[in-house]
């Protein structure tokens, strides 16, 4: 009995060793349809899904506002209401679930940050000499709104995200622009009214490293 359970797992063996070495010939003599397979099956794999995330914050008491991401695209919008409105949309790997809109308090500093999926996900393929890789398909777009009754001192930061600012004419900021790598483009010419109130201007700082800065009129 032993000896015919051993001449049967040497049979499988056999079996399993001839199929495996078929299978690497056929791959090996076919890299252009097992790459075509391959692209099919990671791009259904990693595609990404809608994702869409609101939030609202008071900014009663707050003196500086903090907006910080790594590679999510910021705009920023002026608007009539008293709450500062964010609304995070794009898509995200259907495997990975989870907020991506972060908020910190400390004293009077509200601090948002806008996180991004893990950048790991990805699938990397060799076959007969030629590579082939592919990453996850997200993207993550951040809309702002803020209050245009808020004055106070607020700090945009990304590393490769670009922030657009869509401001008023009528309304008064200083603007403080800079930017190692990225493109800084300002398209708003405000209308400095005859008598400026200091309480009436806000403040607007945006730093960037690679991603680029653009100001332009709010339709």
């Amino acid at each position: 009995m032993l000896k015919k359970l051993l001449m049967a797992a040497v049979a499988l063996f056999f079996i399993l060793a001839g199929s495996l070495m078929l299978l690497m010939g056929y791959v090996f003599n076919n890299p252009g349809t097992v790459f075509n397979a391959f692209n099919s099956v990671a791009d259904r794999f990693l595609q990404g899904e809608a994702h869409e995330e609101n939030e609202e914050f008071f900014l009663q008491g707050m003196e500086e506002l903090q907006l910080s991401s790594r590679h999510v695209e910021m705009e920023v919008r002026i608007y009539k209401g008293s709450t500062l409105k964010v609304r995070l949309s794009g898509k995200v790997p259907r495997f990975e679930a989870g907020k991506y809109i972060l908020q910190t308090t400390e004293k009077n500093r509200l601090q948002i940050t806008f996180l991004e999926p893990l950048a790991s996900h990805w699938i990397h393929m060799n076959v007969n000499g030629q590579e082939l890789s592919k990453t996850t398909d997200s993207q993550l777009k951040a809309e702002v709104y803020l209050p245009e009754s808020y004055k106070n001192r607020i700090n945009i930061e990304t590393q490769e995200g670009s922030v657009t600012l869509h401001l008023p004419k009528d309304a008064l900021y200083e603007l403080d622009l800079q930017s190692i790598q990225g493109a800084i483009s300002n398209n708003l010419e405000q209308a400095a009214p005859a008598q400026v109130e200091p309480q009436n201007v806000g403040h607007i700082q945006v730093r960037t490293a690679e991603g680029p800065i653009t100001v332009q009129p709010q339709e």
